[in-house]
């Protein structure tokens, strides 16, 4: 793996970095500093983490090869509990990266989204962090205990986020998220039970993300022989299980690929694993909503890139029709469901688009299980390219719609698009900012979220065809729904109630405004040059 050498251990100290920022916020309430301080701090800290990813960046190495799974740089590794082989093991490769420059981007603007709040400063803006916390952990562990601890860990300020400063109905949303994920969560960490005592049965005991992928692939690892498949299979025939269900070795990656597959579709809110989204996200607080659309509904597609494709191929590209269909489904479903929203809350809306991109990383997902082991490495990474550029770029566009939709919402009390009219007349500087990033949402070519949406058509086209070409209707449905949701809000008459908003003090030109801005110019920034994004994941895409 290659590591650059006279380095501090950056990794630790990003993951730790929010950590440092709740015991000052914690300090802070001791010595009574007032609320308003304490959130100029907070939002202020969250560039700590952001400029120590800046400085990954900048010295990542993105044409590195190695020879485990793509080119793992940055490496920390200490045995942790020697009698179990969990070791505290973080690395970062492009895809990876990638994910760490999200969501540091977008911690701050979520602290900037929640400047209104009045209930319990100290316990949400060191929620926020405690959150950062764990998804980055997540991201940047390599070693399954921790990827599972950080995984599940972040429920916890995700729940207590949305339950004390969330809308009327948060309680129901709250617990139907935390309910859904747990419920997948469980067979994925029976199965890894499973995996560690079949590698312990092999001979060497592991819960190394990138020594078991490598095994999954047929790969090479030093202490175990044979693969990941011969090794399942082997464990279940000692412990009896093939009696049951036979003895071909495909049976069991199978049952191994679907109980991880729905841990992470749950989260990604693959159809139909999604109802928990809508109610979630328009409960959530604008923070919450921030989050949890334009990062954590991505913890389930690294998941699916970093364990599921690597560790079951063969099982993957079985079912890849499959998890195209669902992907068609979701993308379809979605569109629709937004269309249905065009005189509901914006927020739901949203929600609903959300859905139906999230299909579109499905797709992609889908069309790089189906490639053969023996396929065109560069069909590989145009599908991984458009899937992680579609990412980030929905992570960037989709944060900017509900940050809006919640400046929307303080000046106005009103969610529902029936409530609007005509604002542009009062808002034309709004209208402006929040027409890009619907733009932007719907793939505007010269945004990033065509690029995306591009590479992800190209790289399905040749192994899914058929869910690819109706996929199509996904797009044109999405963006009217979007166009009709524009002009709910901002074209037409002025709605008389509304006649006196641009004489509140309640100007656009505040943070909700600002925090905007660098989004969208990310977004026609990676839309006209994508090579910084893009050119992260090559070297990891030609393992999958």
């Amino acid at each position: 793996m290659a590591s650059p050498e006279w380095m501090p251990p950056w990794l630790t100290l990003l993951m730790l970095s929010p950590l440092i920022g709740i015991a000052l916020i914690g300090l802070a309430g001791v010595a009574r500093v007032p609320d308003r301080l304490i959130k100029t701090f907070a939002s202020t800290w969250t560039l700590v983490p952001l400029m120590m990813a800046i400085v990954v960046w900048v010295s990542f190495d993105a044409n590195a090869t190695s020879s485990g799974q793509g080119a793992v740089q940055f490496v920390e590794k200490i045995p942790w509990i020697q009698a179990v082989r969990v070791d505290y093991f973080v690395g970062v490769d492009g895809l990876s990266l990638a994910m760490v420059l999200l969501t540091t981007i977008m911690t701050p603007i979520a602290m900037l989204a929640s400047m209104d709040v009045t209930h319990r400063v100290k316990l949400h803006f060191s929620l926020l962090l405690l959150l950062e916390t764990a998804m980055l952990g997540y991201f940047l562990s390599l070693d399954f205990f921790f990827f599972f601890i950080f995984w599940e860990f972040s429920l916890v300020p995700a729940f207590f986020i949305i339950m004390i400063w969330g809308g009327e109905h948060r309680g129901r949303a709250a617990f139907k998220f935390f309910v859904y994920t747990v419920s997948g969560s469980i067979g994925m960490l029976l199965l890894f039970q499973f995996l560690y005592l079949a590698t312990r049965s092999a001979g060497f005991p592991t819960f190394d993300l990138i020594a078991l992928g490598r095994l999954g692939q047929g790969l090479p690892v030093e202490g175990i022989s044979g693969d990941l498949a011969t090794i399942i299979f082997n464990y279940a025939q000692e412990l009896g299980i093939t009696a049951y269900l036979g003895n071909n070795p495909l049976t069991y990656t199978s049952i191994a690929f679907w109980v991880i597959f729905i841990a992470f579709a749950i989260k990604l809110a693959v159809w139909p694993f999604h109802t928990w989204l809508p109610d979630t996200y328009t409960e959530a607080p604008t923070s919450g909503s921030i989050l949890l659309s334009a990062v954590m509904s991505k913890m389930g597609a690294y998941g699916m890139l970093r364990i599921l494709l690597p560790f079951v191929p063969d099982a993957a590209q079985q079912f890849a029709q499959v998890m195209g269909a669902l992907a068609l489904i979701g993308i379809v479903s979605g569109a629709f469901g937004a269309l249905a929203h065009t005189r509901g809350s914006v927020k739901r809306l949203i929600g609903y688009t959300s859905i139906n991109h999230m299909g579109y990383v499905m797709l992609a997902i889908a069309a790089v299980a189906a490639l053969p082991g023996g396929a065109s490495l560069d069909s590989r990474a145009i599908a991984v390219n458009g899937a992680l550029m579609q990412m980030v770029a929905h992570g960037l566009s989709t944060g900017a719609l509900f940050l809006l939709a919640g400046a929307l919402y303080r000046r106005t009390h009103c969610s529902e698009l029936t409530d609007f009219g005509g604002l542009r007349v009062v808002m034309p500087a709004f209208a402006g900012v929040m027409g890009m990033a619907m733009f932007a949402n719907l793939g505007l070519p010269g945004l990033a979220g065509f690029v995306g949406e591009f590479f992800i058509f190209r790289g399905a086209w040749a192994t899914l065809p058929f869910f690819t070409t109706l996929a199509t209707i996904g797009l044109i449905f999405t963006a009217l729904a979007l166009l009709l949701m524009f002009q709910r809000i901002f074209l037409g008459p002025l709605n008389p109630r509304w006649r006196d908003l641009k004489k509140q003090d309640l100007s656009i030109y505040g943070l909700d405004f600002w925090a905007a801005v660098p989004l969208l110019a990310l977004l026609l920034v990676f839309g006209i040059y994508p090579a910084p994004i893009m050119g992260l994941s090559n070297a990891a895409a030609t393992e999958w």
